[in-house]
């Protein structure tokens, strides 16, 4: 948080907000050090709930929605923070989607809701402009609807992503998120409705549409010249080496998806 309000403590002087901002510094990292602590914790909902009225009616909520979209979004000190924060980004991949490159930075709790945590690193998450667009400004305050954190919520460990492939549509690969049953409900809700609201099944059948163009060729080669079982063995591998880096990917389920689809292994890549 110093670091934030250092790099725009020249903005705050020409605008006469030096004085006001540095009376809130020692609050502002308290705050910030209670969401760390709430996110690790896996209780930040319940932290963002008690803090939504007091900041919702803050008298200086106007001034700090202001300092981080001319200060750190449109100043060159302030903007470095910015972009070193979109840096974070594993591949430069949006973590909402994981298909797109990272082209904006979101606050997770909203800063027109919270504006005391406006300019905190912590609620300043890298994603892609689809994906900002869709989330907005919304809070959702039930438990089972709230929004993934990238920096404190894994559900990347077990395999949730699957794909069918639609023979009678010519291919298409059809996408869903089907939770391990050992996941606690909320914990599976909440990944439901991340898929559903980012319209991911759609998303990822658009990006497996290309890979399945691209591939065409190779795999009829393979099918020719080597028969369905060697075909079947060579998906299971790209399968495995994408899973390998994500279990999770939109790629790892579609060679899966490729590799039990009996059309496909019969010369169904033709008709793609």
């Amino acid at each position: 948080m110093r670091e934030v309000v250092q790099a725009c403590s020249q903005w705050l002087m020409n605008f006469g907000y030096a004085e006001r901002v540095d009376a809130h510094l020692v609050g502002l990292t308290e705050l910030e050090m209670r969401y760390r602590r709430a996110g690790d914790q896996g209780i930040l909902l319940s932290f963002l709930l008690t803090q939504l009225v007091p900041q919702g009616t803050h008298r200086d909520r106007a001034m700090f929605e202001e300092i981080y979209g001319q200060a750190v979004v449109g100043r060159a000190p302030g903007r470095r923070l910015y972009d070193g924060i979109k840096a974070l980004a594993a591949d430069s991949r949006c973590p909402l989607c994981g298909i797109q490159a990272v082209a904006q930075v979101d606050h997770h709790a909203p800063k027109d809701k919270f504006p005391l945590l406006a300019l905190t690193p912590m609620n300043l998450v890298a994603v892609c402009g689809p994906c900002n667009l869709t989330k907005s400004n919304t809070f959702d305050q039930e438990p089972t609807r709230e929004a993934i954190h990238p920096y404190f919520d894994d559900f990347g460990a077990e395999r949730w992503l699957y794909a069918d492939i639609d023979h009678a549509a010519g291919g298409v690969a059809v996408f869903r998120a089907m939770p391990p049953e050992t996941w606690p409900p909320t914990k599976a809700a909440r990944l439901q409705r991340h898929f559903a609201k980012y319209h991911l099944a759609d998303r990822y059948k658009v990006e497996a549409g290309h890979t399945l163009s691209m591939r065409k060729r190779k795999d009829l080669r393979t099918l020719e010249e080597s028969g369905c079982a060697e075909l079947r063995a060579q998906l299971l591998d790209d399968a495995d080496w994408y899973a390998d880096y994500d279990p999770n990917g939109w790629q790892a389920a579609l060679m899966f998806a490729l590799a039990d689809s009996p059309w496909y292994l019969n010369g169904g890549m033709r008709d793609v």
